[in-house]
């Protein structure tokens, strides 16, 4: 399963330079914004430097979390949950997914940094669920997703395009476009939040 990362132009260096203090002295937001991408319409901007989605989905698709490793991310978390009754479902999903990353990156030999990008993806995917499941799910307690969980499962996640969703945000409008974040592990974490739905509802992602 490959994402590949959006094509990113030359950087466009003057606007580049004029749209950072806008989003500094107008959104403050100090922290540098690369340019990956510029149209007539819109600014897509992001924190991280080109490559860093090919990197992410690297360490993935060697765990194999968003492939083989979902049987068994559903097995921790019924094993755990099992443990910690009472636990928030999601948190006891973050922190079984986790525990799985961490341990199949120590077996395929990858450094304590590729882990790291792991479970900061897996925390992340975590806090947009828990906003998801508002009702607050405990393990060990009867539980049918609401209606309106579903509903927030399709509105961070269906149909979504790159300038929406819970993985992006709307700076606002500069020079007469919008200047949009890029999230490049975006579409791993769909992924990865579609199956922790089904881990934690134990039913399908909504449709």
């Amino acid at each position: 399963m490959a994402f590949p990362e959006p094509a990113v132009p030359a950087p466009v260096t003057a606007i580049e330079g004029r749209m950072q203090r806008w989003l500094e002295h107008e959104r403050g937001i100090p922290e540098r914004r690369r340019l990956a991408h510029a149209d007539h319409a819109r600014l897509l901007v992001s924190r991280f430097e080109t490559g860093f989605a090919a990197k992410v989905g690297e360490v993935l698709m060697r765990v194999g979390l968003l492939d083989d490793g979902e049987d068994l991310i559903v097995a921790a978390y019924d094993t755990r949950a099992g443990l910690e009754p009472g636990s928030l479902r999601v948190d006891v999903w973050c922190a079984a997914t986790s525990e799985v990353a961490r341990d199949r990156a120590q077996a395929l030999g990858l450094g304590e940094e590729d882990a790291d990008l792991l479970v900061a993806g897996i925390e992340s995917v975590a806090a947009v669920l828990n906003a998801v499941l508002w009702s607050g799910p405990l393990a060990g307690e009867a539980y049918v997703p609401e209606g309106s969980e579903g509903d927030a499962y399709r509105e961070a996640l269906i149909g979504a395009d790159p300038a929406s969703g819970l993985f992006t945000r709307q700076y606002g409008t500069f020079e007469g476009r919008a200047v949009v974040s890029h999230c490049p592990g975006a579409p791993y974490a769909r992924v990865l939040l579609a199956a922790a739905w089904r881990a934690c509802t134990g039913t399908a992602p909504p449709a």
